[in-house]
């Protein structure tokens, strides 16, 4: 009977093993990805300016949102009555509709011009961030559109410059995006200044979640 023992064992061994592998091998359902509440993040107030209804705006309705993407339109006017229409949308990590759908490529979509296309090094909460200025124009009207787009932890100023940091880390971390755009009717000369000012106090206003959601800095 003591010689049975070794083998009793050796076999029950080789049973937990087997079992163990197989359990490995057993395909694992990945985890949903919830998006996050955008809109809920979005203050309603700051500085001089007040949330109002969404009026007539090019917004990027082409984007058919996949799982974890979101994306919230907003309107703000200030104390002078000069209004400023805001996109805001997150792409999870692999999620590219966000930063595949740039300003630019929205607006010629939809029958705008570009005219000018400039950058600026912007305070968003009191870090320096690049910025990207549009001056756009339709038969209909001229609007200004600046933006800023976070790929990971880089803000990105381009779409090469988006897709090189996205298959560069998508090996190791893949990352998460999101995308802020304001925009006005304007005249000749683009309100890009109000814009700025805007995206400083905005980015200053904005809850802890917001900046990680938006900014990419810091947890919820």
């Amino acid at each position: 009977m003591s010689a049975l023992l070794p083998r009793t064992i050796f076999v029950s061994l080789l049973l937990v093993f087997a079992s163990l592998a197989t359990a490995r091998l057993e395909p694992v359902a990945p985890a949903a990805i919830v998006a996050p509440d955008i809109d809920a993040l979005l203050p309603d107030e700051f500085g001089v300016w007040r949330r109002i209804a969404l009026s007539d705006a090019v917004l990027p309705q082409d984007i058919e949102l996949g799982p974890g993407e979101a994306v919230s339109y907003r309107a703000y006017a200030d104390d002078l009555g000069r209004v400023v229409t805001l996109v805001a949308a997150y792409g999870p990590p692999l999620g590219d509709s966000v930063r595949l759908h740039r300003p630019e490529s929205c607006y010629v979509a939809q029958g705008f011009t570009i005219l000018e296309r400039s950058e600026e090094q912007l305070l968003l909460n009191a870090r320096l961030r690049p910025v990207v200025h549009l001056s756009t124009q339709s038969p209909s009207r001229r609007e200004a559109v600046s933006y800023w787009l976070r790929s990971g932890p880089a803000f990105t100023t381009d779409a090469a410059q988006s897709q090189w940091a996205a298959l560069f880390k998508r090996q190791t971390a893949p990352l998460d995006g999101a995308l802020v755009r304001v925009s006005t009717v304007s005249g000749r000369r683009p309100a890009f200044e109000v814009h700025n000012n805007f995206l400083e106090a905005f980015s200053g206003a904005l809850t802890p979640m917001g900046r990680r959601v938006l900014l990419g800095e810091g947890g919820a």
